[in-house]
């Protein structure tokens, strides 16, 4: 893969400096002339001061600071190239060379080398108890300042797309540090922005003029805001918000038409799903009869219509039918869940099950269910509540919904602490249809008590490890082969129902384009406009221009 330039783009930089820029007004007033950019990353009543990119759930900011070697556009899973200008599959696919971009520095002017991408890339393999993705590489070297090789035990042609989420860090900043425990006040990185200040309520970052991959037309600084979902819909209305990436419950009657000239909801479709995520080992959700009998007792349209955001219904299998369709067998192909009252009663009963006072009962015992919502999403709540109250109408069954604060649903969810939770199940992955499976891999099974970063459900199906460990020795450019594989995994997961998929997972992006415009559209974006995505954060960010 070689890097493209863009003439354009450069270009298009030099007429905005002769036509000139507004300058700096950030205090969100609604005054166009600005050059702070305002968003929001994620639901929060605050932050805590800190950048320890190595934490399980890392602060607002940290994907500002530092970047990956590629980068993969979710309407286009083909990697692309960040901080690697090109690789290579070697030997089968067990050694894969990547070659670095010239002149990248840090932000304290020190040069980005291959032993800070070495050092980077053995911190899982030196530090297990960091290792919670399961890097799948066995080593790593760096015969030349530009020039890194990763090795693998067997193919790893799979692992490629997961460089993404694998950011470098500078050796020499640390390397003597305690990677668990260090605070990281004064992040050094390789990305665009250096830290400008601190509060609770708002990290204000500050765009750096020497960033390796190019200017920016107008944005100075970037303010990141904390707000819940209510507030960050009101800062938008305000005018005192620019961007942000929630799904937003009628938006198109509530945000949209409120301007139309200046508001915007886009909707990015991903290749998984979001609905509920059950521990299959851990109480009665470790009975397949039990997981289906929750299945087949959802009526998806109705729990989709209550949630409003826009999201389609997707196939059993959890790939969303609009991007995944390459993907599913021919039985599988365009189906949906549909609502089955008789079945979901039949497969209790075909497990021993039985109803009582509201809870599940078996050899005299009863067992009562409990469904965890990550509260901060708004359409998560209300997707709960419709399910408690399907689930009780078809089958009597009282589920207990327990509405978390981010900071402690985030506490049980590694960990494995919950019978059932709101999940993106699967999650999107890379992009790629492996990185999408590989989200139930025994290759991220943990014990109950001890975090993991994906799998959070335990799902541990040899059927299903034997089908993804022959997809990872499979070059990624054999589609057909790739196809062939996939199929019987995704009928695994269709029988199996490790989860509920609800609707299409998808990147909202809500946008006041009031102080800035330049945004890109679903239909002709080559990024996704997200607030997190490293980047395509950037990307988004250097293409603004100011609305005046």
């Amino acid at each position: 893969m070689k890097r493209s330039t863009d003439a354009a783009t450069a270009a298009l930089a030099a007429i905005g400096l002769l036509t000139g820029c507004s300058t700096a007004k950030s205090d969100g007033s609604g005054d166009k002339a600005t050059s702070t950019v305002r968003l929001a990353t994620h639901p929060t009543q605050a932050f805590q001061k800190g950048w320890n990119p190595f934490a399980a759930y890392p602060n607002a900011g940290v994907s500002f600071f530092y970047e990956p070697l590629l980068r993969i556009d979710a309407q286009n899973p083909e990697p692309q190239p960040w901080l690697a200008d090109s690789w290579k599959f070697d030997d089968g696919g067990k050694t894969l060379t990547f070659r670095l971009h010239p002149g990248v520095k840090w932000s304290d002017g020190k040069p980005l080398t291959a032993k800070d991408v070495k050092f980077s890339l053995e911190v899982p393999i030196k530090h297990t108890e960091l290792n919670l993705a399961g890097a799948l590489y066995a080593k790593v070297d760096a015969p030349d300042e530009k020039t890194v090789v990763v090795h693998y035990p067997k193919g790893g042609y799979a692992d490629l797309g997961a460089f993404k989420n694998r950011n470098i860090y500078p050796e020499h900043i640390w390397a003597g540090r305690n990677l668990k425990t260090d605070q990281n006040l004064e992040p050094v990185g390789s990305g665009p922005v250096t830290l400008d200040s601190f509060s609770p309520q708002q990290i204000t970052l500050k765009i750096r003029e020497d960033y390796w991959n190019g200017s920016f037309r107008a944005v100075k600084k970037v303010a990141i805001v904390a707000a819940q979902e209510s507030s960050m819909r009101s800062l938008l209305l305000k005018d005192q918000l620019d961007w942000s990436t929630m799904s937003w419950q009628g938006a198109e009657k509530n945000f949209v038409a409120r301007d139309p000239g200046h508001h915007k909801y886009q909707v990015y479709p991903l290749l998984g799903s979001e609905g509920v995520l059950f521990n299959t080992n851990k109480g009665p959700t470790t009975d397949v009869h039990v997981r289906q009998a929750l299945t087949k007792a959802v009526d998806v349209t109705k729990v989709l219509k209550v949630m409003g955001t826009q999201q389609p219904a997707v196939n059993p299998s959890g790939l969303n039918n609009a991007v995944g369709a390459t993907w599913l067998p021919a039985d599988l192909a365009g189906k949906t869940l549909k609502q089955d009252a008789a079945g979901a009663r039949t497969e209790l009963a075909a497990g021993g099950w039985s109803v009582r006072g509201g809870k599940l009962s078996k050899d005299g015992k009863s067992y009562p269910l409990s469904l965890n919502v990550f509260q901060p999403y708004a359409n998560w709540v209300d997707m709960g509540a419709a399910l408690k109250d399907q689930w009780k109408s078809v089958l009597g069954l009282d589920v207990t919904v327990n509405n978390m604060p981010e900071a402690t649903f985030t506490q049980k969810e590694p960990v494995g602490d919950f019978s059932m939770e709101t999940a993106f199940a699967p999650p999107s992955g890379d992009g790629s249809i492996f990185g999408t499976l590989n989200a139930f891999s025994s290759d991220y099974y943990a014990p109950l008590g001890k975090a993991t970063t994906s799998n959070f459900g335990r799902f541990n199906n040899p059927d299903y490890n034997a089908q993804l460990a022959t997809m990872a020795t499979v070059d990624p450019a054999d589609t057909a082969r790739l196809k062939e594989l996939a199929g019987p995994a995704l009928k695994i997961l269709a029988q199996q129902a490790p989860f509920i998929p609800i609707g299409g997972s998808a990147s909202f992006v809500d946008i006041n384009s009031i102080h800035f415009t330049g945004w890109p559209t679903p239909e002709t974006a080559k990024y996704t406009p997200s607030t997190t995505v490293g980047p395509d954060t950037t990307l988004t960010l250097q293409q603004l221009r100011p609305a005046s």
